[in-house]
């Protein structure tokens, strides 16, 4: 345990980075960038989301983050009642508010990415221009990923905060 639990805590903090790092650029930058290209952002989504290894990326990383961190979580607080009441709880509070966040993550991000990618090759197969409800499915499928973006995003903030504070 005394190698395995640095190895587990290096790997929890750089898979969270990278999950953290790349659901605030995307939410902070690219959606919006995305947003404003109308037509183009959609076709450069369902590249990103169909053509690369992009979904598979976030979810190993937000896999691998909450399931190093649920390993670590035992050992560092000891397993007493301190981790609900004492100076572990912004910790714990961490650690519900990232697993909710993978959660929101799989449940809303992941499966609108999957659609989305479902309905633009069904657009891109039919040729000329897209059918008006395509186009009203996409639209709303992006907001459910927007949506999901923001909740996700605001949960792994919130999980920063509580695997930082001091105590």
């Amino acid at each position: 345990m005394a190698i395995l639990f640095p190895f587990l805590r290096f790997v929890h903090i750089a898979a969270a980075i990278f999950w953290v790092g790349t659901s605030l650029f995307m939410l902070f930058f690219l959606e919006p960038t995305i947003r404003s290209l109308g037509a183009e952002g959609g076709k450069f989504m369902q590249r990103l989301l169909g053509g690369t290894r992009f979904s598979l990326a976030i979810t190993a990383a937000a896999w691998v983050t909450i399931l190093a961190g649920l390993i670590l979580y035992g050992p560092i607080t000891g397993g007493s009642t301190q981790i609900m009441f004492g100076q572990r709880l912004p910790l714990t509070i961490g650690a519900i508010a990232g697993i909710a966040a993978g959660a929101v993550g799989g449940a809303m991000q992941g499966r609108a990415s999957a659609k989305i990618t479902a309905v633009g090759a069904r657009m891109a197969k039919a040729g000329g221009p897209p059918a008006a409800a395509d186009l009203a499915e996409m639209g709303r499928l992006q907001g459910v990923l927007r949506q999901g973006s923001i909740i996700s995003t605001t949960l792994m903030v919130i999980a920063v905060i509580g695997m930082t504070w001091p105590g």
